[in-house]
């Protein structure tokens, strides 16, 4: 908003002369440089103000971003186990030495994230929110014909890796 204040410069006419100085223009005006904002006014009303540069402030980090906590697996769950597809919750499954897992969807959805295994109980954290199990081991079987299998149970679902035989 801009405020301009007329007023009547000194036009050589002076009020003790008796004669009335005719209306029109101003012989000399100044622009006013108030630029208060009224309540109802947005940053684009005014706009015969340049605005000044604000400096550059970085974003803040979004709050929901994901952090997981360290991840500990025993060595015999490292490697990628495979699901059927049907009954599982994830194609399969992949665990890291250093604790990192992927949960890969058989839509292409792979999501990253850490395990900790505690006993026979394990977390998954991952961007979806932890997935707990209350129960995980480990079941070797021998499938015939030189292949050998491990079952890694999840509260009772079953992921398959094979270990022996071609």
């Amino acid at each position: 908003m801009v405020a301009v204040v007329a007023g009547c410069g000194d036009s050589g006419n002076s009020r003790g002369s008796g004669g009335t100085t005719p209306p029109g223009p101003p012989t000399h005006t100044q622009p006013s440089r108030d630029i208060s904002v009224s309540p109802s006014a947005t940053p684009t009303d005014d706009l015969t103000e340049p605005s000044s540069p604000s400096p550059s402030t970085p974003e803040p980090a979004p709050s929901s971003a994901f952090v997981a906590p360290k991840g500990s697996v025993p060595a015999e769950l490292v490697g990628e186990w495979d699901g059927d597809g049907t009954s599982v919750r994830f194609d399969k499954i992949r665990f890291s030495s250093g604790g990192d897992v992927s949960l890969i969807y058989n839509n292409g959805l792979v999501l990253e994230g850490s395990a900790v295994a505690e006993g026979t109980s394990m977390t998954l954290y991952v961007p979806i929110g932890p997935i707990a199990y209350d129960y995980w081991a480990i079941e070797e079987f021998d499938a015939g014909y030189g292949y050998t299998f491990e079952n890694l149970m999840l509260d009772g679902v079953s992921y398959v890796r094979q270990i022996g035989g071609s």
